[in-house]
């Protein structure tokens, strides 16, 4: 039987608000793209992980791929050995779910985040007439989408 490994779900991980420029920056990849798959269990060090696989619809920094599957610590549910590991303030996922990703580089161990956890992880709306994005953690106001990729696109030309 595995250990039960949980991190506190009252005191999410300490993260400074970021502006969306420094947010973009820290970034190594930045894409935009409809989640196809969530899937949780052990990696290959016998780690607790959920990989998060995405149909890319732009790539706005780092390499270009028509798929992109990466891998957060954490499982969405307990496995089925009663294994429990959640990250406070760690974003979820759902198939289907359009979503724009600032993704750091990979970890020794291979697991990557959004920049900021939920700082770097916005939703893509498409109720309207021009689909919006918001921010999961209380980002007020949505934007347009394509404005919000032009924002991008401006900022890592001038970080360039």
């Amino acid at each position: 039987m595995r250990a039960v490994i949980a991190a506190d779900p009252v005191a999410p991980p300490i993260e400074q608000y970021m502006p969306l420029d420094q947010v973009t920056r820290k970034a190594v990849r930045i894409v935009h793209g409809t989640v196809s798959r969530v899937y949780s269990g052990y990696d290959e060090s016998g780690l607790p992980a959920t990989w998060i696989s995405l149909t890319v619809m732009r790539v706005l920094k780092g390499s270009d791929a028509p798929q992109l599957t990466f891998k957060q610590y954490g499982l969405v549910e307990p496995l089925p050995d009663g294994t429990i590991a959640r990250v406070a303030d760690l974003d979820r996922y759902r198939v289907g779910e359009e979503v724009v990703l600032f993704l750091r580089g990979d970890s020794r161990q291979g697991f990557t985040s959004p920049v900021g956890f939920s700082q770097g992880a916005y939703r893509v709306c498409r109720n309207g007439a021009a689909p919006q994005v918001h921010r999961d953690c209380g980002s007020a106001i949505p934007q347009h989408l394509d404005e919000f990729v032009s924002e991008i696109a401006r900022i890592t030309a001038t970080a360039s």
